[in-house]
């Protein structure tokens, strides 16, 4: 049988065999999916946790975002230098086991005060667990597949968000939302265990032969990464591509709340249905896309991102502003238009990441993924639902309920900017590839 009839994995080309390496790209699906469950899963209990606590909107709003968001943020960078620098299977581990105390943590919490510590705690853990991963995956990943393949980081994300919302909720429906902390916590620890006993550190480089690891101080680390155009390129367009995603992503459920009149268990599938599932599907079907054209062309890294976000901006507008009596086969018309705005909207993650990994030297590349992480948790997780919240209110009186669906064009516009700073970008890709190759090379 030819290669060309074994299909392409007939040319994988890995440091480890392939079924090997489709272990450890499941494990860390599952380390992303986890990071991003017990991220998310507190906003599925709000209502009853303020309810307990008498809190008021404000404090959930703190609760929400800043408690863990800030000191996120804060780690991000050290961690992410310090994965370049050890073992970065040890970081993944340590901090998946850590966030998961801390989530679980928050069954036994007997006031407002010990719960915001455990969300920090939440926040402490888990500025380990991507940058690290993203980092250990490239060196298992060959360039040809590494966009397809890193994917898994933000599939299991997209698909953890969707999970928190649909288990948190039916076991703080039956049991309350400590217990839904506890089933989200223990599960975690569990996976820290094997993660630490089944996955093996990599050499760097080791997907790239040829290319060797050579250290340098954390500040000539960001300078050579900001010294880089496609890098820089690809924190910009980021930055817009994840302000559209969490501001969307966090009031999208309140959307379908407020106006299809639905209750929090029906919300919450729907939404999942139409978001996050096929979100999941469009964010490996970019990386495979890139992947395929982007052999070729590297220019394709950054123009698949480009045309998805381009292409979802007014499939999304149409799904916030479309009638919800239109019908088809029983469910609003809208929600079709959310799933296939969802697929295409979501191409941009896998290039992005895998690129980010390519104009990186090897012993920079966590440090790369952290600065990206830390732009996208600023603008994205602090800014974007923010905004989207105080326009509403300010919309309120004016619109009531519809208020909602008004304030969310401002994100789902932005990816508009993003694809236009990529197409700018896109020129430089293959000269900043070929670049840091020769600046790593051993030949």
């Amino acid at each position: 049988m030819n290669e060309r009839a074994r299909g392409p994995l007939a040319r994988w080309s890995g440091p480890y065999p392939l079924p090997y390496t489709l272990w450890v790209l499941f494990l860390a699906l599952l380390v992303s999916g986890f990071s991003t469950l017990d991220r998310t899963i507190v906003s599925i209990l709000i209502d009853e946790i303020g309810a307990e606590f008498e809190l008021s909107d404000a404090q959930l709003g703190l609760l929400l975002g800043p408690s863990f968001a800030i000191v996120y943020a804060f780690l991000t960078l050290p961690m992410a230098r310090l994965a370049d620098v050890w073992v970065r299977r040890w970081i993944v581990a340590g901090s998946l086991f850590l966030w998961s105390i801390f989530t679980a943590a928050g069954y036994w919490v007997t006031t407002f005060g010990q719960l915001f510590l455990t969300r920090m705690g939440v926040g402490v853990g888990e500025a380990g667990g991507t940058a690290p991963n993203i980092s250990l995956l490239s060196d298992y990943l060959p360039p040809a597949f590494r966009a397809r393949g890193i994917a898994v980081i933000s599939v299991g994300a997209t698909l953890g968000m969707g999970a928190g919302m649909l288990i948190g909720g039916q076991v703080a429906e039956a049991s309350g939302w400590r217990a839904a902390l506890l089933a989200a916590g223990l599960p975690g620890m569990a996976l820290a265990l094997l993660y630490s006993l089944t996955v093996r550190e990599p050499t760097r480089g080791a997907s790239e032969p040829g290319r060797t690891a050579g250290s340098a101080p954390v500040g000539e680390v960001v300078r050579h990464l900001l010294a880089n155009r496609t890098y820089v390129t690809i924190l910009i367009a980021n930055g817009f591509s994840l302000f559209a995603a969490m501001g969307r992503n966090m009031w999208e459920p309140a959307f379908i709340i407020r106006l299809y009149d639905m209750g929090p268990a029906d919300a919450g599938l729907w939404y999942f249905l139409t978001s996050p599932l096929p979100s999941a599907f469009g964010i490996w079907l970019g990386g495979r896309l890139a992947d395929g054209m982007g052999r070729d062309d590297p220019r394709w890294y950054l123009w698949i991102p480009a045309a998805g976000q381009a292409i979802s901006v007014p499939i999304l507008v149409a799904f916030l502003l479309w009638p919800q009596g239109d019908t088809l086969l029983g469910v609003p018309f809208a929600f079709y238009l959310s799933f296939v705005g969802s697929i295409v909207g979501s191409f941009f993650t896998a290039p992005f990441m895998a690129t980010i990994q390519g104009v990186a030297r090897l012993r920079m590349r966590a440090v790369a993924a952290g600065m990206s992480t830390l732009v996208s948790t600023l603008v994205g997780l602090c800014i974007g639902p923010l905004l989207v919240g105080v326009v509403s209110d300010s919309m309120s009186t004016r619109f009531g309920d519809e208020a909602i669906r008004y304030s969310l064009l401002i994100p789902t516009a932005a990816p508009l900017f993003s694809a236009l700073v990529c197409l700018i970008g896109a020129r430089r890709v293959a000269a900043d590839l070929a670049r840091v190759d020769d600046e790593d090379s051993t030949r």
